[in-house]
């Protein structure tokens, strides 16, 4: 199995209510072996899955619904997300009381739980790091400095994220503080970007879907193995044509079932099944995670289950922001990464994916978010067609006589193949140093051939590398962040290019 498609499976999970153990990111809590045992631990958050939730709710084959909610407000819980498998993480009160709620196991989560499998020793660079919702913002930063991390202050980060660099072998040390959830890479765009925007994840009725929990149930295939869902726009922004909103959503979906054994297609009526439906709207909208500000671009909900109907799959955008095509906050890069959560997917460890949890601007999908979807549903093309009866033979058509080659071949066109660029060192996206330059060096490739490889940093030094196939340079460094960008030449004017982040102390 290649890097790409085990980290796109590690995504993935079947659910079923009360089937299995809580499965996170890091591992499977096999709930059903180890059991509950009534016991109190140190910290404040607890992971709690309700096997056998009272009531009706068992009945409803559903996550822990509004009355089990309402009972732990009640004893003073508080709900931060929720997991598949019918778990909660909870904020515990002082004296927390689990009894008679049809619990089957509750436990606080472990430092490797917190910690990203996509974090490498290698790895000096910039992280991601998220803390329990609620976690004073002053505490954090205390917490990430402690440790020798620096905090870099970004516009727009979500609630309870900080970008940090530092070493990687103080990440264990992070992850140890009961505050924090979940860490993981960072991408070199968060450290660029003036302003960046954040995804809170899919939502259920029970809550926001965790970062750290190995998320998909999907929607259930029918009996060739496919899924056809419906859509329907109850409104579109205005801040755009109709017809241009409308085209980039479905451009969204059309961009997912290229590569997935799903289909989307026009609903004829509201409210039926496996219909999702798009709506722009502002502040309070009818569901429980209203816009109140325009920090948050869009919501989800899951497919059903987790979510019942009619709400399962619906997509939410925020009409208070300035929607644009393919520069600002470009809708049909939203959409493709939200579209992403009405089939069921998670958010990517992965920087450069588009389910990453901060949007970027998308012109399609990557290979991680092509795997992670095609081990959920298989790949276009790949359900299991109904018999058919046997064709009645053919007579043998008369041969067509063959085809005269044209005197001439036709004429070549100009080439219009950029060079590939590949960075040897450093071998990773984002380097923190002291050193007032960097070395770097790599190759190039072409179908006809490099004829130069060119430096650019961000702040305004450029020159030119030792070497075309490969290829080496000394790049300066201002402190703070650099962005150094690296372009291959061919004869032709093509060009392709890598980039490298550093941030120098």
């Amino acid at each position: 199995m290649s890097f790409i498609r085990a980290v796109g499976v590690v995504l993935l999970c079947q659910c079923a209510w009360g089937g299995g153990g809580i499965r996170l990111k890091s591992r499977t809590i096999d709930s059903a072996q180890e059991g509950y045992r009534p016991r109190t631990f140190p910290g404040k958050y607890w992971l709690v899955q309700f096997n056998r939730p009272p009531g009706p709710e068992l009945r409803a084959n559903r996550p822990p619904g509004p009355e089990l909610r309402a009972e732990l407000a009640r004893r003073g819980f508080r709900i931060l997300s929720y997991l598949p498998e019918s778990s909660l993480m909870l904020e515990v009160p002082d004296a927390p009381d689990l009894r008679d709620l049809g619990v089957s196991w509750s436990g606080p989560l472990d430092p490797g739980d917190k910690l990203s499998r996509l974090l490498t020793e290698e790895n000096s660079g910039a992280f991601l790091v998220e803390f329990h919702p609620g976690v004073n913002p002053l505490l954090a930063r205390s917490i990430a400095r402690q440790h020798g991390f620096e905090v870099h202050e970004v516009d727009g980060l979500l609630p309870g994220h900080l970008l940090v660099t530092g070493n990687h072998h103080a990440l264990k040390l992070l992850a140890d503080h009961q505050e924090v959830s979940y860490i993981l890479p960072a991408g070199p765009e968060l450290l660029v970007r003036r302003r960046v925007y954040g995804c809170p994840g899919p939502i259920t009725e029970a809550g926001p879907i965790a970062d750290y929990a190995l998320a998909d149930s999907g929607w259930p295939k029918d009996a060739q193995g496919h899924v056809a869902l419906q859509y329907m726009f109850d409104s579109v922004t205005q801040k755009l044509d109709a017809n241009v909103a409308r085209s980039q959503v479905e451009r969204a979906f059309s961009e997912w079932q290229r590569y997935a054994s799903v289909t989307f297609s026009p609903a004829l009526q509201a409210g039926a099944a496996r219909e999702i439906e798009i709506l722009f709207a502002t502040g309070a909208h009818g569901d429980s995670y209203p816009f109140t500000s325009i920090t948050t671009l869009a919501h989800t909900f899951y497919p059903a289950p987790p979510n019942p109907e009619p709400v399962a799959g619906d997509m939410h955008f925020n009409d208070a922001e300035t929607w644009g095509v393919g520069m600002g906050i470009d809708l049909f890069s939203v959409a493709l990464h939200e579209a992403g959560h009405a089939l069921g997917l998670g958010h990517s460890d992965i920087p450069t994916a588009v389910m990453y949890p901060y949007y970027s601007l998308s012109t399609g999908l990557t290979n991680d978010d092509i795997a992670a979807i095609q081990a959920l549903y298989g790949a276009a093309g790949s359900q299991t067609a109904s018999p058919n009866p046997p064709a009645a033979p053919t007579p043998p058509a008369t041969p067509a006589p063959p085809t005269t080659p044209p005197a001439t071949p036709p004429p070549t066109g100009k080439d219009t193949v950029p060079p590939t660029v590949t960075i040897v060192s450093p071998n990773y996206t984002i380097v923190s140093i002291s050193a007032a330059s960097l070395a770097i060096s790599g190759t190039a490739t072409d179908n006809v051939g490099v004829t130069a490889v060119k430096w650019t940093t961000s702040t305004g030094n450029s020159g030119t590398a030792s070497g075309t196939s490969s290829w080496s340079a000394t790049v300066p460094l201002l402190v703070g962040t650099n962005t150094v960008t690296i372009r291959a030449y061919d004869a032709a004017g093509n060009s392709g290019w890598r980039a490298v982040t550093v941030v120098r102390h």
